[in-house]
C-alpha cells in the first residue's frame, strides 16, 4: 500500500482540466449570476465553488485512512479506496460542468440528478469489496460489530444500488424542475439507506443466533 497513492491521478488530472475549464468560464460570465434560491452570487464564487469542494475531497481522501483505527484493513480494499475517490470527485466535476452550462445557458440542469444516479450506481458497483472500518460503507451498529452482517449488508447494497442509481436517472428525467429534482435524490437514497440498515441489524441478529 503506497502512502502517497491514496488517490488516482485521472483523478488529479479531472480536477485540474476543471479549473480550466473554470477559468475560461469566468471570463464568459457576468459580474454577478444567479445563485442558489435565485440570489445573485460573484462569478467568482461560482467558478471557484465546486473545484474548491473536490480540492477537500481529495486532502481528506488523504487524511481518512490514517487516522482510521480500523486502518490495516485498508490494504485488502486499497484499489477500491483510491477508486471511490476518483468517482466522487469526477462526479462533482460533472455536476460543477453542468452548474457552469446552466449559467452559460448551455444544457440543462436535470444532469445534476442524473450524475448523481451514475454516481450512485459506480459507488454501490464496488461497496462489496470494502471491509470494515470506519468512514466508508455503510456503518450501522450492527456492521462494525458483526463482520458477517459488514459482508451481507455491503452485497445486498451493491444488489441494489444499480436500479436505484437508474431510479434515480428516471425520475430526474419525468418530475418537474426544481423540488422534482430533490425528489428524484432523496426519495430512492433513503429508501436504499433504510432496507440496507433494516437489513443489517436482521444479518447480525442470524449470525448470533
Amino acid at each position: 500500500m503506497k502512502k502517497n497513492k491514496a488517490f488516482p491521478w485521472w483523478g488529479w488530472f479531472v480536477w485540474g482540466l476543471l479549473i480550466i475549464v473554470g477559468m475560461v468560464a469566468y471570463f464568459h460570465l457576468p459580474a454577478q449570476v444567479v445563485g442558489k434560491a435565485g440570489r445573485m452570487t460573484p462569478r467568482l464564487l461560482a467558478v471557484g465553488y465546486e473545484p474548491l469542494i473536490m480540492l477537500v475531497i481529495i486532502l481528506v481522501w488523504h487524511v481518512l485512512w490514517r487516522i482510521d483505527p480500523k486502518r490495516r484493513n485498508y490494504e485488502s480494499f486499497w484499489s477500491t479506496y483510491r477508486y471511490l475517490g476518483g468517482v466522487i470527485v469526477v462526479c462533482v466535476g460533472l455536476i460543477y460542468l453542468t452548474v457552469l452550462g446552466h449559467l452559460l445557458h448551455i444544457g440543462s440542469m436535470r444532469f445534476i440528478p442524473t450524475v448523481y444516479g451514475i454516481m450512485f450506481m459506480l459507488i454501490a458497483n464496488v461497496s462489496p469489496r470494502l471491509q470494515p472500518n470506519w468512514f466508508i460503507g455503510f456503518r450501522t451498529p450492527w456492521t462494525l460489530s458483526s463482520k458477517e452482517s459488514w459482508i451481507r449488508t455491503h452485497r445486498l447494497g451493491g444488489q441494489l444500488g444499480v436500479p436505484t442509481g437508474l431510479l434515480i436517472i428516471i425520475l430526474a428525467w419525468i418530475l418537474p424542475m426544481n423540488k422534482g429534482m430533490v425528489v428524484s435524490i432523496v426519495v430512492p437514497v433513503l429508501l436504499w439507506v433504510l432496507i440496507t440498515t433494516v437489513a443489517s441489524y436482521f444479518f447480525a441478529k442470524q449470525e448470533k443466533q
